[in-house]
């Protein structure tokens, strides 16, 4: 796992104007806390803050270097815990969460799942369903993986492929639910009702419809 470097500013406590004042500045308002010390609250670079997050994505390990006035630069390695982004204008980030950790400890973190492969059910008509698109690991923070890497060539109609046949390395624990469905190749609709039962259906429909309207009218029947 790639880590990073940005630098932070330590700040006052904000009222919202100060802090959407901030925001016009190119400058994000931002919090660092975990590890059983205080809360920090941090302005930080929007533009870095963004080149960080391409760069690395949201797991990446942080070397945050905190700058407070008439103090030493103090040392943080954090990874984003909650980033906020704008309703209308998600590539703007109004507030940061970081979270200090260890790496000696482990820790859950999401990972996006790679589907790789096309499923032999596709060439049959079948419908490919990707179910979940990532999963929770737990490992230490120098192991976080950048992506996990899922087969689905040999799925069949019919077939789901679950996160219990996830391929991971023995540093990984797996905390997402083995029976999680992660992929699955549906029939084709058209196929699930043969022509046949489409026209039982539609019978039935009928026939529910017209008991539906004898009864509406018997109350009338019996004025």
């Amino acid at each position: 796992m790639e880590r990073m470097v940005m630098e932070a500013q330590a700040r006052p406590s904000m009222s919202k104007g100060q802090r959407r004042q901030l925001r016009g500045e190119g400058k994000v308002p931002a919090v660092i806390y975990g590890r059983g010390e205080d809360t920090l609250p941090l302005i930080v670079n929007g533009r870095a803050l963004r080149q960080v997050l391409i760069t690395g994505g949201s797991n990446v390990l942080v070397d945050l270097a905190v700058k407070a006035s008439g103090k030493k630069t103090r040392q943080e390695t954090v990874m984003f815990k909650e980033i906020q982004r704008d309703v209308i204008h998600q590539d703007q980030i109004i507030h940061v969460d970081f979270i200090r950790i260890s790496m000696t400890d482990k820790i859950e973190v999401a990972v996006t799942l790679n589907f790789i492969g096309e499923p032999v059910g596709l060439k049959e008509g079948g419908v490919l369903s990707m179910v979940t698109r990532e999963v929770t690991i737990k490992c230490l923070p120098g192991d976080i993986p950048e992506r996990l890497d899922v087969d689905i060539s040999t799925l069949d109609i019919g077939e789901s492929l679950a996160a219990d046949a996830l391929d991971v390395e023995e540093k990984f624990e797996m905390i997402t639910p083995l029976e999680t469905v992660l992929a699955q190749v549906l029939i084709p609709i058209a196929e699930e009702l043969p022509e046949a039962a489409a026209e039982e259906l539609e019978k039935d429909k009928e026939a529910t419809a017209a008991e539906a309207q004898a009864a509406e009218m018997a109350p009338e029947a019996e004025k």
